[in-house]
This record gives structure tokens, sequence and C-alpha cells, in this order.
């Protein structure tokens, strides 16, 4: 056992008990820490992670574990933790900051700030001598240049609080470009992007699968199928145990960073999901039930929940729980090796260790090999898992699950969506707010309440039930309220009832994460629909016309662009009049039909329609005859 101890010993967050042993004297992110720094005029040590970040694994063992190292930085300066995940506000500012720098984001977030809070430098990894170096350098300058360092952290600031207006045009683009450009960046081969890391991005892929079912596009349909089957070939999808990593370091998807959050499980069931209601191939059946599998026995707790993430390393090593050797496989399968290499690739792949990646004769690991590699793998040590149960990942997760119901019919997914959204309304909703983490009292941000209001409105389409239609209501009332900046157009990170930092984001981009905007963007459309709402309404077209500035890129705009090819190919408006059994409403959400909210009238003024199951069908306000047959409304909201 560690003799260290420092104030990081008080704190929920695995990460931050993960450096609570360390000698560097770290304090948590809280008023007496920044009251501490502005009395003895100290410059703040910044440093952002989280717990299954490989390189902050990597920081923390090499350098603040390091006796010599800690005692120069206690000296010299006030060193704060911030856990990501918790305090996104906090590393939303401090990475934009970085980039303002030149230089490239990422984790461990390591930053050096005024005593006003404000950022003058940074990074991320450093090597030991690296971090030293600096160090010494950081508090000379503080001692000999300070006035200049303190004009540098406010120009960065405010480069940050005016970060959007670089990213304003005046150039209007339209989506034909934007597609056609984005086109380019296709890697026909091996599927995703021409770049490396590839990183999975399902939302991005998603809005290109819409793209191309509206205006039969089949070059990039096929180009979505390419990536998603790219994907659950190689390594970066875990055969054995379900799931996708974080990204792969190769262009081929063979090699992952092999931490599993849940956010992009939750993502990749939605575009797996819409994928299988166009196709019906049952590959992305299998493999939406091994992955729902994955979440509900590793990654929930017994009221509902669901854990943030898993670790990339075990004992210390990166990939060791899931990397193999040839003998080893070999060994387990000894009467069954003709079979094993028809099903997997086994070259290395891994320095000398195998990746499981499937060979070109198969498309999913057959049941009785997953079954057996999955027993011998449990046998090992496996990777930590971070029990800390996040609003927004939850809700992530929980859409995605929605969707895996909608297109497979599956009652046992409906089952599992019940468990999550009651825990959900039960344990992180109190009243009209939301709590960003199970356990913890501080309240959401605009992330949370986004997706959960998404969740609770998909919920709605899927069992028709009101109260968490009413409630989706009542949290857009409330995110209007506390988050919408109508200066703007758009909804800010933090809420006005939020600490006040040196600046209050706006996030307009989409990356892995659909922005939060862009969600409340796709909610409005919907709520404004069902209810008549002139206030959403209006907020939503404020939106749409503002974001024109900043659309230049569908890679980092998609999610905007979803919503916007749903508005302008109409919304189909289905008002039902009468009961509709479970049965009859899974059969319309299975099929591909993303531009379309669902209402119920119990009864309705006209006389021939009374005590008949109808529908009727709307589009910008001019409604067709009613139909009363399921298969004809299908094929009337069918995309293609």
């Amino acid at each position: 056992m560690s003799k260290f101890n420092n104030e990081l010993v008080n704190e929920k967050s695995l990460y931050l008990l993960k450096h609570s042993t360390n000698p560097v004297n770290w304090l948590a992110w809280n008023k007496n820490s920044l009251k501490k720094a502005k009395k003895e005029n100290k410059i703040i040590i910044l440093s952002i992670g989280y717990s299954t970040c490989h390189w902050c694994h990597v920081m923390e063992r090499e350098s603040f574990k390091n006796k010599k190292i800690a005692e120069f930085m206690n000296d010299n300066f006030i060193s704060i933790k911030v856990d990501r995940e918790e305090r996104p506000d906090i590393d939303n500012i401090y990475m934009e900051a970085i980039q303002k720098m030149g230089i490239q984001g990422g984790w461990p977030l390591n930053i050096f700030l005024m005593p006003d809070q404000k950022p003058f430098y940074g990074g991320t990894y450093f090597s030991p001598n690296n971090w030293m170096r600096i160090l010494d350098n950081i508090k000379n300058i503080s001692i000999s240049e300070r006035n200049k360092i303190q004009e540098s952290s406010e120009a960065f600031t405010n480069e940050i609080i005016h970060s959007n207006k670089s990213y304003e045009t005046n150039k209007i683009f339209n989506v034909d470009t934007l597609v056609n450009e984005i086109r380019i960046k296709f890697d026909y081969e091996d599927g995703g992007m021409l770049k490396e890391p590839k990183f999975p991005m399902p939302s991005l892929w998603n809005s290109l699968l819409l793209q191309s079912q509206l205006y039969d596009d089949n070059e990039i349909y096929k180009h979505v199928i390419r990536t998603t089957d790219a994907i659950l070939s190689g390594g970066i999808y875990d055969h054995i145990g379900g799931g996708i990593s974080r990204y792969s370091v190769d262009k081929k998807w063979i090699v992952p960073h092999f931490e599993k959050m849940i956010y992009d499980n939750g993502l990749f069931l939605e575009l797996l999901s819409n994928i299988y209601k166009i196709s019906k191939n049952d590959r992305y059946k299998k493999i939406i039930n091994l992955i729902i599998n994955w979440l509900s026995d590793e990654m929930s707790d017994v009221d509902g929940g669901f854990y943030s993430a898993v670790d990339a390393e075990s004992e210390g090593k990166e990939g060791k729980f899931y990397s193999w050797d040839k003998k080893e496989l070999l060994n387990i399968f000894k009467n069954e090796n003709s079979c094993l290499s028809n099903e997997i690739d086994l070259k290395n792949n891994f320095g000398d260790k195998i990746i499981i990646t499937l060979s070109d004769k198969t498309d999913i690991l057959s049941e009785k090999i997953r079954i057996k590699l999955n027993k011998e793998r449990n046998k090992r040590i496996k990777p930590i898992t971070d029990k800390k149960v996040i609003c927004s990942w939850n809700s992530i997760v929980l859409i995605g699950i929605i969707n895996a119901y909608q297109a497979t019919k599956d009652i046992t997914y409906l089952e599992k969506v019940n468990k999550n959204i009651t825990f959900i309304k039960d344990k992180l909703l109190n009243k009209n707010k939301l709590y960003r983490i199970l356990g913890k009292k501080n309240y959401g941000y605009i992330d949370d309440y986004a997706f959960t209001i998404k969740a609770f409105i998909l919920y709605y389409e899927s069992t028709l039930d009101r109260e968490y239609l009413n409630l989706a209501r009542e949290l857009v009332e409330y995110t209007i309220s506390k988050f919408y900046n109508d200066k703007e157009c758009f909804f800010s990170f933090s809420s006005s009832e939020h600490e006040k930092l040196i600046s209050n984001n706006i996030q307009i981009f989409d990356n892995v994460i659909p922005s939060a905007n862009s969600v409340m963007y796709h909610n409005l459309l919907l709520l404004g629909k069902i209810y008549d709402d002139v206030l959403y309404k209006s907020i939503f077209n404020d939106m749409g016309k503002k974001v024109k500035k900043y659309l230049n890129n569908f890679e980092f705009m998609h999610n905007w662009i979803y919503v916007d090819n749903m508005n302008h190919n109409k919304i189909n408006e289905i008002t039902i009049n009468g009961t509709l059994n479970k049965e009859k409403l899974i059969k319309i959400l299975s099929s591909y039909s993303p531009n379309k909210v669902l209402n119920i009238k119990k009864d309705t003024n006209n006389k021939n329609l009374k005590n008949k199951q109808s529908f009727i069908l709307c589009r910008n306000k001019v409604c067709d005859e009613p139909i009363f047959d399921i298969k004809n409304l299908i094929k009337a909201i069918k995309i293609k």
C-alpha cells in the first residue's frame, strides 16, 4: 500500500481515486482549490483524463508517481485533477484552449493556468524528461515574464469565448456539394475515411444512410455497408465478448485501442438497427444481439443503469486480455483446427500475438467457437470496468436498444429498455432536472438533457406511453429556460445555474457523438410537430438559420444534415385513431422510416371513423384520406 495520500482520496471517481496515492498533492476542482491558487499566487497545473485512458495510465506511472517530479510540482504549482466524464464543461473549455494553441487535443490533457483559471500553455502526454523540462521552464517564466504569460492567457481566453466566430463562413454550401466532398475522403478499399487511426463514426454513417435512401445513392449505401462489414470482421469488434472498441490504430480495423465506451456501442446499435431495417441481413441482427448481451451481462448494474467504460489495460499491458498466442488457440481447438482456420485469420497482427479477426470465409464467429474462446478468456484477469453511470451515455445506449427493438421486434429488448428508462426516471431525474452521474448531486449538462429527451421521444414512439412524451416536453421547457442563448440561437453547454467558468461553450460541431445542439434541433422538430408548439418551431427555425453559417463540412455537421434531410423531405405525421396493439405498432416501426412522428387520438368527430382503427397521414399540414390497412400505411411512409 502506498504511503502517500492526497485530497483525491475523498472522491468517488475511479480516475481521481487512481491518483489519490500519488506523491503529487493533487486537489479536486472546487472553490477551495481555486482560492488556494489565488491566495498563493501560483500557476495551476490542470490535468484532465478519464479512467480508461491508456496514456493517462502511462503518464501517471512515469511522472505522477515519480517522487522527484512530484516534489517539484508540490513546491511550485497548485496541481488539480479533473475527471472529464464528471466535468465535461471544464474539459471542453481547456480542450478548446489547447487547439487554439495549435496543439492536437487528446487525453491526458495537461494545461497550465494563471491563478484566475485562464490558460497559457499545455499539451497532452509528456514523457518524464519532457514534463520535468516544461515544469522548470514554466516555473522560471512565471517569475521572469509574469506579465507576458498573463497577457497570453487573456488572449487565449478571449479566443475561447469567441471560438465559434472563427468557424463562420459567408459561403452557403448545399448538401449535394458537401456529399460530393465527403465522397473524396472515403476509403473505398477498407471502409471509413482515408485517415489513421480510424474511429467508428456511427452517427455520420447513419446520416449518410438516410442520404442514400432519400436520394437513391447506391454508392453511399455501399460504402456504409462496406465500412460496417469491415468493422464487424476486424479486431475492433470483440468477436468473443461483443462490443466495439474506441478506435482502430490501423486502416483495416484490425488492431484496436482496446478500451470500450458504452456510447460508441449505443450509437453503433442505432446504425446496425437501421441497416437491418433496410437490408434484413441476418448478420446484423446477430451482432445486435451480441452487443446487447455484452451491455446487459458486463456493463449493467442491478437497477438497470449502464456503466461507462472498460479499460484497455489489464495487468498493466494494453490488450493483454484480448490477445492470443497462435499455439494457445491451436491447443484449445486440438481436434478442430480446420474449423478454426476457416473462421479466424491465424496470422500474428499484434506483435507476436493475435487479435481475433474473421477469415474471408465467414461473416460471424460460430457460436461453438465463440463460447469456447470466451470460457478460456474469462480465466484471465479482466480489465477494470469504470462503474460510473453517466446520464447522457445511458440515454445513448437506451436509444440504441430501442432502435434494436424496433428493427428486430425482439420483445426481450423492450424489457431491457423498460428497465433502463425506469432507472433514468427514478434515479437520474429530479423533477425537471437531470443528474449528470448516479450518486453525485451535480446536475446535468446540455448533452444529458438532449439525449435523454431524444430517448424519451423514441420510447413514446415505440410504446405510445404518453408519460415519457410529457417528461420529454418538461425537460425541453427546462433546457429552453436554463440553457438556451437567444442571442446566439443555440444551447450553451452549461445552464445558468451551473458554476461560472471562464467561458460557457456552445458546441455546434458533430463528432463521434453528435453535438447536443444538433440533437436538440432534432428534438424540437419532432416535439414541435407533435404538440404544434409555436415556441419549439420558432427556436428550431432560428437554429436552422444560424447553423447555415457553419454548414461547410458533412463530416462535422452530419447530424444537422440528417435532421434537415428529414425535414426537407417532409415529416410523416401519423395520427392514430383508436387503440393500437404492440404487434401492429412494431410492424410500423420495423420499416425504415425515420422521418415520422406518431400521435394518438382516442376518438374523432368523423362518424365514419368511430370504432375503426384508422391512420391519418399528414405532411406540412396537408392530410391524406384515412388509411385503414397497416400495410398501406407502411408503404406510404417507408423510404424506398
